[in-house]
């Protein structure tokens, strides 16, 4: 069984509610039509009992036994006289016509009010009122009302033709609107399938409207965008990663193969070789491990909370126990994930304590939610500044030094997602100045982390 869609969803919600509308101003409009009609009838018979008053006052309160009104031996407007006894005086020919009943004796005994009621008279459904005449009478006149039921007859049919017109136009009419206004919906489904088909985020869905559903295609054009991007940087990510793995594992094959076809290599010679094997093991190590970091991306903002950014600062100083760092922090909140600004401020230690020379300071403070580290080493030539952020990009100086080069690619990555910049810039008296900054949420009292030191020489 097919599924319904929605723009006939939406279509037979149309025609439901209006034919439920149209049911009901149908039934009110018969109702009060019937009401008014019967109206007239009470009338007409109000005024016929009001004439057989009017001639049964002539006796004086002594009305003969078997008395009718005149003019009442047609049915057309009949009536006939009703005793307390349970005696009925009808016109001639006409005994029985109309039965007298416990209620129409009440009346005439003066026990019950007036009333009105329906019966069949001849096969004709008729209306009754019967009412009080005189002392121990009642007068009971009646009218057909074959007209009045036509009359309805022929108004229900055409309520019926009109509501069922009414409701045969709104679900055309809703047909139309739901194809109008479901069609971006309609679009952007269309776009969903060819992404899922092709693999490829690259469609957009059009926006021409301010809406909801615009403001729907809009978010799902930006989740495509996002998608695109993510696909973008997973195949980069791939493909980079794949070269810089290609030197250290041809270079590590290398010297495997030289240690298996040599088994008499010289004792050093064996040793230097051996050496060079553990440093491409070791280097294959924290490649693996830097593209594993930054594959896995940053945890969603939902994940953030308040973290007291000098005490993570200070934490990752304190893994640097051999190293010369000074360290000079202010108290400062931000929102963020504290394992993974550790890690960052982690990577610019790293980063800063390979290009120091031995016994040279690496000096890192935090002032107004920006992290700054500086070292004394060479310095970053200003032609690569641009790119020390790059994945795998190594400038000229750091060729000879061991590592990925996803370092600084992974504290960019991180302070990104925490609405932050990191930039690099010459430090004045030689050396790199590295610049970390995020989004603070003011200063955390008692935090004050003071100034640290450690000596020894650089990794």
């Amino acid at each position: 069984m097919s599924r319904m869609t929605l723009r006939t969803r939406f279509t037979v919600a149309v025609a439901v509610a209006v034919a439920a509308v149209a049911l009901a101003i149908t039934a009110v409009a018969f109702l009060v039509l019937r009401a008014d009609l019967q109206g007239q009838v009470k009338q007409q018979l109000g005024q016929q009992a009001a004439a057989a008053e009017r001639q049964a006052r002539h006796y004086h309160g002594n009305i003969p036994a078997g008395w009718v009104p005149r003019d009442s031996s047609q049915f057309g407007g009949y009536a006939q006289v009703v005793t307390a006894q349970n005696a009925v005086w009808a016109p001639a020919g006409d005994s029985g016509l109309l039965p007298a009943t416990t209620a129409a004796n009440q009346v005439a005994a003066g026990e019950r009010a007036a009333y009105y009621s329906e019966t069949t008279l001849n096969g004709v459904h008729a209306m009754v009122l019967t009412t009080p005449l005189a002392p121990g009478l009642a007068v009971q006149v009646a009218v057909p009302l074959n007209a009045v039921d036509q009359e309805l007859g022929t108004i229900g049919a055409t309520l019926a033709l009109l509501s069922a017109a009414g409701v045969g136009l709104a679900a055309l009419a809703g047909w139309g609107v739901a194809r109008a206004g479901l069609a971006p919906v309609g679009r952007l489904a269309a776009v969903a399938e060819q992404v899922t088909a092709t693999g490829d985020p690259g469609r957009r869905v059009e926006v021409d409207r301010p809406d909801e559903l615009g403001r729907l295609a809009a978010s799902f054009n930006t989740m495509l965008g996002a998608l695109q991007r993510s696909l973008a940087a997973q195949r980069q990510l791939v493909s980079d990663a794949s070269h810089e793995l290609r030197t250290p594992m041809t270079s590590l094959r290398v010297n495997v193969e030289l240690l298996a076809d040599t088994p008499d290599l010289p004792k050093p010679e064996r040793q230097e070789v051996l050496d060079r094997v553990v440093a491409q093991v070791a280097e294959l190590g924290q490649l693996t491990a830097d593209v594993t970091e930054l594959a896995r991306g940053e945890p969603p903002p939902g994940q953030f909370e308040v973290v007291e950014f000098d005490e993570v600062v200070a934490g990752a100083v304190r893994d640097w126990p051999r190293t010369v760092v000074t360290a000079d922090l202010e108290p400062c909140l931000v929102t963020g994930h504290a394992d993974r600004l550790k890690t960052a401020v982690r990577n610019l230690l790293d980063n800063a304590v390979k290009f120091s020379p031995p016994g040279a300071a690496v000096q890192v403070r935090l002032h107004a939610g920006e992290l700054t580290v500086r070292d004394h080493g060479p310095g970053i030539p200003p032609a690569d500044l641009p790119h020390v952020f790059d994945r795998f990009y190594r400038a000229a100086p750091a060729r000879g030094v061991p590592g990925s080069g996803l370092g600084l690619s992974i504290v960019r990555q991180i302070a990104d997602r925490h609405g932050g910049t990191v930039r690099a810039e010459p430090a004045p008296g030689g050396g790199t100045l590295v610049r970390f900054r995020l989004p603070t949420m003011g200063t955390a009292p008692l935090c004050h982390v003071s100034p640290s030191s450690g000596a020894g020489s650089g990794d």
